[in-house]
């Protein structure tokens, strides 16, 4: 009977990872990514084990405050008062400073110049939010079967991100599926990232993802969907910046700073909300309260 018990544990085991998902339900490795905010979370059971999730994620109605339209002003309002909390910080990002280097320099256009390590690690760090802010709307949809696929990613990226944005990234994750999907021949001799034509590790975004237990089983086309999508937004982010006139420029070459970093973003309504630290996100519009152009032909 102790043999028979073993087969069937390998076989559902063997099932598991020939349909591409691998579970933090078995994990014994205690997060430091939790994407929980505070310590009042409530504990969801799925299986008889328990991971946690924060409240925000429990009703349809809190995932729609998410498109929140408050004034920039009114944030430090919200603050002060509490009802504005903030995003967990990352302590590790699935990516290195030299990977979002080699990502730049994967669009010609933006090979223009090289921006120093602290303008990457700045940009790193605002880029976390959006992380969190996806893994986050990825985690309440992972909520229904326990499982998080390339479909919850995508629904995600069409929540948290903007329109133009959500359409780039998107389209950059069903690039890298195919040439995933298409590279069976030599699956045992390149990596997932090479396999994908992308620079982000695929295997540290899955490992992130599980740690951060975003569901209890999760595809490995749900971690190729969020990698194209982080590495995506990346050089959609810098292009922008490169593309503003607050970057000074040295005889057409531009000189990136922190400062002139901060202010390009503060000046994009499509990116300044969704790299604040806050868990509403405040979309539409910049750091001085301008609407973005959709938004006034909408109004």
């Amino acid at each position: 009977m102790a043999g028979n018990g073993k087969t069937v544990v390998r076989t559902l085991e063997d099932l598991t990872l020939d349909s591409g998902y691998g579970g933090a339900a078995d994990s014994v490795r205690s997060s430091s990514v939790s994407l929980c905010c505070s310590d009042t979370h409530q504990s969801i059971v799925h299986g008889g084990n328990g991971w946690h999730l924060t409240e925000s994620m429990h009703s349809r109605q809190n995932s729609l405050e998410t498109v929140n339209t408050v004034l920039a002003e009114d944030t430090d309002i919200l603050e002060c008062s509490g009802q504005c909390a903030k995003l967990p910080e990352l302590e590790d990002v699935p990516w290195s400073l030299g990977e979002v280097e080699g990502a730049l320099r994967k669009d010609e256009e933006l090979m223009v110049g090289d921006p120093p390590p602290e303008v990457l690690a700045r940009l790193s760090a605002l880029i976390s939010s959006a992380l969190v802010r996806v893994a986050r709307e990825a985690q309440r949809l992972s909520l229904r079967y326990a499982k998080c696929t390339k479909h919850e990613i995508q629904s995600a990226i069409k929540v948290v991100l903007s329109w133009t944005i959500s359409v780039n990234c998107i389209t950059a994750a069903l690039s890298a599926l195919s040439l995933y999907n298409m590279s069976t021949g030599d699956k045992f001799s390149r990596g997932k990232s090479a396999r994908c034509g992308m620079v982000f590790s695929v295997g540290k975004f899955f490992r992130w993802m599980v740690d951060s237990r975003v569901a209890l089983r999760i595809h490995e086309h749900a971690a190729i969907y969020l990698t194209a999508c982080m590495e995506s937004l990346f050089r959609e982010v810098f292009s922008r910046v490169l593309r503003s006139a607050l970057v000074e420029r040295d005889n057409g070459v531009p000189k990136f700073t922190l400062e002139s970093l901060e202010q390009a973003i503060n000046n994009d309504s499509e990116i300044w909300g969704l790299l604040q630290p806050y868990q509403h996100l405040i979309c539409g519009k910049n750091s001085s309260g301008k609407l973005s152009a959709n938004q006034v032909l909408f109004v």
